[in-house]
Formats: structure tokens, C-alpha cells, sequence
């Protein structure tokens, strides 16, 4: 009988630990456009990501998913939640998504009044009283979709924890899928809701 126990123990251990993953990513992607050359001088986790508008937008594939950078972008903020993913459609693709705050949501004494949390690939906060304005928390604060660019990126996703200093750069991209799927990334920190999200290609990651 205490066999079995332990038996049991141990699968349902395993078990929980193989469902806390982050699924696989397919790596036959095509070679990723670069990220600029180290962290532009300007980045600072107290004021919002760089972003710059590419003028010409190639794909590239990977998965089965077509790929369209659209600006490339850097950010350096704190990891307000961290939440991996394995059974949705942009898994394959995207298997963490990280709620990222800068500015005053970067702050302790400001991010001690919040709740924060992430499910079906959408971030929420909540709080009893607001100690800087809505609209600094909207702007100052997003949910992104993580694609690495290879698995040397993926490893260093996987570091990245709840409370982390990170900065990450890469590119914003709009993604296709074979059957008609399609993701589409934010192109600005103001809006919020379905769709405000950004899908950020990493080619770029530093835990400070």
C-alpha cells in the first residue's frame, strides 16, 4: 500500500511539474531580423519602451506561422507577473507571456497596491485605491507575448521571474497562420483591452 502511495506521489508530482512548462517551440524559423547592437543609451525603466517604425515590413516562417515584424522595440522594465503557457493556439509559437511594468509601474511603493494576475493570455490588475492615476497605469504597463528567436532566447526567457529587472529587445510582429489564424500586435502603450497586447520577437534578453 505504501508502494502504491509513493508511486502515486511521484506521478502526480511529475505531472504537475510537466504541466508548469512552457511548451515547445518550433526552431526551423528563418533567420530572425537582428536586433540593434547592444541596448540603446536612452532605455530606462522609467520611461517607456523604444519603438521605431520599420519602413518595409519582410516575413519570414516558422512553425507553420507566417511572421511580419512591424517596428523594432526595446524595453527595460519589472516583471510584474510571469505565466507559461502549453495548450492554446500561440503556445507553438509564444509559450510565455510576461506582464511588464516601467515608470511609476515599476515602482514598490506603488505596485504594493495592486493585485495582479494573468489567464487566457490577458493580464488584470486591481486595486482597493489608486495611488498614481489610471491613466499613468494603463500607459505604464502591458501584457507581452514572447516569441524567442531561437533557443538560446528561449533559455533565457526561462530564467526570467516574478519581480526581475528585465530588458528585452527584438521586434513587434504580426503573425499568420496556415488556417487563417491570425495574432496581431499593439503598436502603442495607450490602449488596453482585447487586442492591446504586444507580440514581441525577442533577439535580446538582460536580467538586471
Amino acid at each position: 500500500m505504501n508502494t502504491r502511495w509513493l508511486i502515486m506521489a511521484v506521478v502526480t508530482i511529475g505531472l504537475i511539474w510537466w504541466w508548469n512548462q512552457p511548451a515547445g517551440v518550433d526552431w526551423d524559423m528563418e533567420v530572425a531580423p537582428d536586433a540593434p547592437p547592444g541596448f540603446d543609451a536612452d532605455l530606462s525603466i522609467e520611461r517607456a519602451p523604444l519603438q521605431t517604425t520599420l519602413d518595409e515590413t519582410p516575413t519570414l516562417s516558422a512553425g507553420g506561422f507566417r511572421i511580419t515584424p512591424r517596428a523594432e522595440f526595446q524595453i527595460e522594465a519589472r516583471v510584474l507577473s510571469r505565466r507559461d503557457y502549453r495548450f492554446d493556439a500561440e503556445a507553438a509559437l509564444s509559450p510565455t507571456d510576461l506582464a511588464l511594468g516601467w515608470g511609476p509601474m515599476a515602482r514598490p511603493e506603488v505596485l504594493e497596491a495592486f493585485e495582479i494576475d494573468q489567464s487566457g493570455r490577458f493580464y488584470r490588475w486591481h486595486t482597493e485605491r489608486f495611488p498614481v492615476p489610471r491613466e499613468d497605469v494603463e500607459k505604464s504597463s502591458a501584457n507581452m507575448h514572447l516569441v524567442p528567436a531561437n533557443e538560446w532566447i528561449a533559455a533565457d526567457i526561462d530564467r526570467i521571474a516574478e519581480g526581475d529587472t528585465v530588458r528585452l529587445a527584438g521586434h513587434l510582429i504580426d503573425v499568420d497562420g496556415e488556417n487563417g489564424w491570425r495574432w496581431r500586435t499593439s503598436l502603442t502603450r495607450s490602449d488596453t483591452g482585447r487586442g492591446a497586447c504586444e507580440v514581441l520577437l525577442v533577439s535580446r534578453v538582460q536580467i538586471r
